[in-house]
């Protein structure tokens, strides 16, 4: 009685894994937006000393070590996936990404030069919680293109559920850079959230000297990704897709030359374009 019990249950479960592949269409092409939360850091690898001033290349190291952090952006994108086979898809699209990272200083303010720009503010003494963010941040208008292969034999436990993964190329082009101040603790003149020029300080027999920081416009990424993806029913799916972006050249090139490599959970829905 058992024996025959188990194999009404192994045909029952096939009868159900099966209707649950016919209720799953397999779309020729398909659109996707989405929008990823980030965060970014500096990769430095090259510093601007400045020894008349008494600053190091070790110095620099040794000071931007302690006190870089991640940076929190938003990217976007859509993208048009196009079938290859069953399990396979070209993908290209175009994107908004932005990075970069920031740097604290952490009290000690009294007669401490903010920015050139900014100056020090005149009433400014050391008390309680006092911080001064760099926000380095860079926007770049990028188009993406990639290869992507579902994981056959990787199912969820839930229903209509694909495991997918992705590697690409994104050829990029920096339309923005920006020094962001954000003082914590106090307020300047300007506010406590405010934007300076990005300048490499230089002492000279007749002051400072300031030169603007050098953007460098083109890019390239590389992005892989493994996306899990979820049937909402026919017609939308939905995903969250773990995410890493590593930039082929840098960022910028200032006191520090840095790339700004960045990892991120790419949050979207899938709907067929056929």
């Amino acid at each position: 009685m058992r024996k025959y019990i188990s194999i009404f249950g192994f045909f029952a479960f096939l009868g159900v894994a099966c209707g649950q592949q016919l209720r799953e269409k397999k779309w020729t092409n398909s659109l996707s937006i989405s929008t990823t939360p980030s965060w970014s850091s500096a990769l430095i690898v090259g510093y601007q000393p400045d020894m008349a001033g008494g600053y190091s290349e070790a110095k620099l190291r040794d000071s931007f070590s302690q006190a870089d952090r991640s940076l929190k952006t938003f990217n976007f994108d859509i993208n048009y996936h196009k079938k290859i086979n069953g399990y396979s898809n070209f993908v290209f699209g175009v994107a908004m990404v932005n990075n970069g990272f920031t740097r604290v200083k952490e009290g000690q303010m009294f007669k401490y030069i903010i920015h050139p720009d900014v100056g020090i503010y005149p009433n400014l003494v050391s008390a309680g919680m006092m911080e001064v963010h760099y926000e380095y941040r860079s926007r770049f208008i990028a188009g993406m293109f990639a290869y992507e292969k579902r994981m056959d034999g990787v199912r969820f436990q839930l229903e209509n559920a694909s495991l997918w993964y992705q590697v690409g190329v994104m050829p990029a082009l920096q339309v923005n850079h920006e020094l962001r101040i954000h003082t914590v603790g106090f307020t300047m003149p300007q506010g406590n959230n405010f934007v300076v020029s990005d300048y490499v300080a230089n002492t000279v027999d007749t002051g400072v000297l300031l030169t603007p920081s050098t953007l460098v416009k083109g890019n390239a990424f590389f992005t892989a990704s493994m996306r899990m993806e979820y049937n909402l029913d026919k017609g939308v799916h939905i995903y969250a897709s773990p995410k890493i972006l590593f930039p082929l050249l840098p960022n910028n090139k200032g006191v520090q030359t840095y790339f700004s490599p960045q990892i991120g959970l790419e949050l979207g829905l899938r709907i067929p374009f056929d």
